[in-house]
Protein backbone atom coordinates (compact mmCIF):
# COMPACT_ATOMS: atom_id res chain seq x y z
CA UNK A 1 0.00 0.00 0.00
CA UNK A 2 1.38 3.41 -0.65
CA UNK A 3 1.57 5.77 1.82
CA UNK A 4 -0.36 9.55 1.34
CA UNK A 5 3.47 11.26 1.65
CA UNK A 6 5.27 9.44 -0.89
CA UNK A 7 7.45 11.20 -3.35
CA UNK A 8 6.32 11.42 -7.06
CA UNK A 9 9.25 9.28 -7.66
CA UNK A 10 8.90 6.26 -5.10
CA UNK A 11 4.86 5.46 -6.15
CA UNK A 12 6.47 3.38 -9.01
CA UNK A 13 8.54 0.10 -8.47
CA UNK A 14 10.83 1.21 -11.39
CA UNK A 15 11.12 3.19 -14.77
CA UNK A 16 9.17 0.60 -16.64
CA UNK A 17 5.97 1.34 -14.75
CA UNK A 18 6.53 4.53 -14.64
CA UNK A 19 6.24 4.33 -18.41
CA UNK A 20 3.64 2.43 -18.32
CA UNK A 21 1.41 4.60 -16.02
CA UNK A 22 2.58 7.49 -18.13
CA UNK A 23 1.45 6.02 -20.96
CA UNK A 24 -2.31 5.05 -19.29
CA UNK A 25 -2.35 8.82 -17.78
CA UNK A 26 -1.65 10.43 -21.42
CA UNK A 27 -3.99 8.30 -23.18
CA UNK A 28 -6.78 9.57 -20.63
CA UNK A 29 -5.83 12.93 -20.71
CA UNK A 30 -5.95 12.98 -24.95
CA UNK A 31 -8.70 11.26 -25.47
CA UNK A 32 -10.67 13.57 -22.84
CA UNK A 33 -9.60 16.43 -24.45
CA UNK A 34 -10.61 14.75 -28.29
CA UNK A 35 -13.98 14.31 -26.83
CA UNK A 36 -14.38 17.40 -25.85
CA UNK A 37 -13.74 18.69 -29.20
CA UNK A 38 -15.51 15.83 -31.45
CA UNK A 39 -18.77 17.11 -28.57
CA UNK A 40 -19.16 20.39 -30.51
CA UNK A 41 -20.58 17.69 -33.30
CA UNK A 42 -22.29 15.45 -30.90
CA UNK A 43 -19.73 12.63 -31.93
CA UNK A 44 -17.41 10.38 -29.59
CA UNK A 45 -14.06 8.94 -30.21
CA UNK A 46 -15.43 5.77 -31.65
CA UNK A 47 -17.99 7.49 -34.01
CA UNK A 48 -15.54 9.47 -35.34
CA UNK A 49 -12.83 6.79 -35.30
CA UNK A 50 -15.73 5.03 -37.66
CA UNK A 51 -16.44 7.69 -39.90
CA UNK A 52 -12.40 8.52 -40.67
CA UNK A 53 -12.26 4.39 -41.55
CA UNK A 54 -15.59 4.15 -44.05
CA UNK A 55 -14.45 7.50 -45.75
CA UNK A 56 -11.25 6.26 -46.42
CA UNK A 57 -12.99 3.19 -48.03
CA UNK A 58 -15.51 4.71 -49.76
CA UNK A 59 -16.93 3.98 -52.15
CA UNK A 60 -16.35 0.45 -51.49
CA UNK A 61 -18.19 -0.58 -48.16
CA UNK A 62 -16.82 -2.31 -45.07
CA UNK A 63 -17.64 -4.94 -42.96
CA UNK A 64 -18.07 -5.19 -38.89
CA UNK A 65 -14.72 -7.19 -38.55
CA UNK A 66 -12.95 -4.57 -40.92
CA UNK A 67 -13.63 -1.94 -39.19
CA UNK A 68 -13.26 -3.66 -35.86
CA UNK A 69 -9.73 -4.47 -36.43
CA UNK A 70 -9.42 -0.70 -37.97
CA UNK A 71 -10.62 1.17 -34.44
CA UNK A 72 -7.94 2.63 -32.44
CA UNK A 73 -9.99 0.55 -29.62
CA UNK A 74 -10.64 -2.91 -31.34
CA UNK A 75 -13.03 -3.69 -28.34
CA UNK A 76 -15.49 -1.40 -29.47
CA UNK A 77 -18.88 -2.23 -30.25
CA UNK A 78 -18.93 -1.93 -33.74
CA UNK A 79 -22.40 -2.89 -34.23
CA UNK A 80 -23.66 -0.54 -31.79
CA UNK A 81 -21.53 2.00 -33.42
CA UNK A 82 -22.94 1.71 -36.53
CA UNK A 83 -26.47 1.44 -35.00
CA UNK A 84 -26.16 5.26 -34.28
CA UNK A 85 -24.36 6.41 -36.78
CA UNK A 86 -27.50 4.98 -39.29
CA UNK A 87 -29.66 6.64 -36.46
CA UNK A 88 -28.36 9.80 -37.42
CA UNK A 89 -28.01 9.22 -41.08
CA UNK A 90 -24.04 8.73 -41.36
CA UNK A 91 -23.72 5.69 -42.32
CA UNK A 92 -26.14 2.45 -44.11
CA UNK A 93 -26.27 -1.05 -43.89
CA UNK A 94 -27.20 -3.46 -46.68
CA UNK A 95 -26.95 -7.21 -46.95
CA UNK A 96 -23.66 -8.38 -49.18
CA UNK A 97 -25.41 -9.26 -52.74
CA UNK A 98 -22.90 -12.22 -52.74
CA UNK A 99 -22.87 -13.50 -49.33
CA UNK A 100 -26.47 -12.77 -47.25
CA UNK A 101 -24.67 -13.52 -44.03
CA UNK A 102 -22.11 -10.29 -44.77
CA UNK A 103 -23.47 -7.06 -43.71
CA UNK A 104 -21.84 -4.01 -45.73
CA UNK A 105 -21.49 -0.36 -44.15
CA UNK A 106 -21.11 2.50 -45.70
CA UNK A 107 -20.51 6.30 -45.06
CA UNK A 108 -23.61 8.39 -46.56
CA UNK A 109 -23.11 12.41 -48.07
CA UNK A 110 -24.35 13.60 -44.92
CA UNK A 111 -21.56 11.53 -43.01
CA UNK A 112 -18.74 12.55 -45.56
CA UNK A 113 -20.05 16.31 -45.00
CA UNK A 114 -20.00 15.85 -41.63
CA UNK A 115 -16.31 14.80 -41.61
CA UNK A 116 -15.81 17.73 -44.15
CA UNK A 117 -16.93 20.26 -41.83
CA UNK A 118 -14.93 18.55 -38.78
CA UNK A 119 -11.18 19.91 -40.63
CA UNK A 120 -11.80 22.81 -39.45
CA UNK A 121 -11.37 21.20 -35.89
CA UNK A 122 -7.90 19.23 -37.30
CA UNK A 123 -5.74 22.66 -35.87
CA UNK A 124 -7.67 21.71 -32.30
CA UNK A 125 -7.09 18.38 -32.49
CA UNK A 126 -3.30 19.10 -33.34
CA UNK A 127 -2.92 21.40 -30.40
CA UNK A 128 -3.31 18.70 -28.22
CA UNK A 129 0.38 17.93 -28.66
CA UNK A 130 1.23 21.28 -30.03
CA UNK A 131 4.21 21.89 -26.92
CA UNK A 132 6.19 19.08 -28.97
CA UNK A 133 8.48 20.33 -31.46
CA UNK A 134 8.92 18.17 -34.44
CA UNK A 135 11.68 16.67 -33.13
CA UNK A 136 10.12 15.95 -30.43
CA UNK A 137 6.80 14.03 -32.36
CA UNK A 138 9.11 11.99 -34.38
CA UNK A 139 10.61 10.96 -31.73
CA UNK A 140 7.75 10.44 -29.59
CA UNK A 141 5.88 8.25 -32.45
CA UNK A 142 8.94 6.39 -33.29
CA UNK A 143 8.77 5.12 -29.42
CA UNK A 144 5.48 4.28 -29.32
CA UNK A 145 5.21 2.60 -32.55
CA UNK A 146 8.43 0.67 -30.72
CA UNK A 147 6.46 -0.04 -28.04
CA UNK A 148 3.45 -1.61 -29.76
CA UNK A 149 5.39 -3.62 -31.90
CA UNK A 150 7.11 -5.63 -28.94
CA UNK A 151 4.03 -7.01 -27.74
Amino acid sequence: MYEANQTSTSRFRNNRHKAVANILYTYNTVTSRLQRILGEKNLTLQQYNLLRILARLHPEPACNFAIRNQMFDSRSDVTRIVDRLIKEGLAVRKHCCQDRRKVDINITEKGLSLLEEMDRLNDKMDGIVSSLTHQELEELNRILEKVRSST
